[in-house]
């Protein structure tokens, strides 16, 4: 990402944990102007010092806790503040909170994955489960591993991931969450999580056949690839309206660079 304060919108944080805190030091990094960063104990007490500093924001980017979600994109929509949710573990509200937005005419991006590289996998994905799918003979799998302080298991970003492959994939047609003893039934897609340790994230989605296995890895060293994706995203959503995903912002990219690799032919 090549953007730095000049031009950029003014942001603010939810949240204080470790993505929120990689995402201010990204943000001052590049000279971003941060009016606030509102804390997990801030919004538990209903924000009662901060919602001044909210209005002077122009985008919000929230790492809090996905039982502060639905309030949080609540009162941006109240404010007209497009919101970049990074938080996991939401997902059974994401209907009402995406009403929420559409129905405010406002702006949300939500993804369980910020990384540019990951969202990349997930269009890498696409590609291979339908190429593999109608190839035939190729059982897909999938296993992630996290920190040990990570609540959610398996991860959104796996669980974005079956989801992908559920789609592409004739054969499969259910998630089978853990490693279950017995026989798995054929139409079952297994995702595997530990936890444990200190790694920011790290998956591993594979494609087994009788005589190959093709396995595709991602590997976050540390969390600043997710900040700078959700800077990405704050910079993108500005003056737009509905809900997207970070795969909008990755399809963007791409057309880009279609165009550039075009012009150059």
């Amino acid at each position: 990402m090549n953007q730095s304060g000049d031009g950029f919108p003014k942001i603010c944080i939810f949240g204080d944990g470790m993505m929120s805190h990689a995402t201010e030091k990204e943000a001052r990094r590049r000279g971003i102007t941060l009016t606030t960063v509102i804390s997990g104990d801030d919004l538990r007490n209903g924000w009662p010092r901060k919602k001044g500093d909210l209005k002077n924001a122009e985008v919000a980017i929230d790492f809090s806790a996905a039982d502060a979600v639905p309030g949080t994109v609540k009162r941006c929509m109240e404010l007209g503040i497009p919101i970049v949710v990074g938080t996991t573990g939401w997902q059974g509200v994401a209907a009402e909170v995406e009403g929420v937005v559409l129905n405010g005419e406002g702006a949300l991006l939500h993804s369980p994955n910020f990384s540019i590289t990951g969202t990349l996998l997930f269009h890498l994905l696409k590609l291979a489960g339908a190429w593999l799918d109608r190839e035939g003979g190729f059982d897909p799998f999938i296993l992630e591993n996290h920190n040990s302080s990570k609540k959610d298991a398996p991860s959104g970003t796996a669980l974005r991931i079956g989801e992908i492959l559920l789609d592409q994939m004739s054969e499969k047609d259910l998630l089978q969450l853990g490693l279950a003893s017995g026989e798995r039934a054929s139409n079952m897609l297994s995702i595997a999580s530990a936890r444990a340790g200190s790694s920011p994230g790290r998956h591993i989605v594979g494609f087994d056949g009788e005589h190959e296995t093709l396995e595709l890895v991602h590997n976050v060293r540390d969390r600043g690839a997710y900040a700078v994706g959700a800077l990405r995203a704050a910079g993108w959503i500005r003056g737009r309206t509905g809900v997207f995903t970070m795969m909008d912002v990755v399809t963007d990219m791409i057309d880009v660079m279609n165009t550039d690799l075009s012009g150059d032919a």
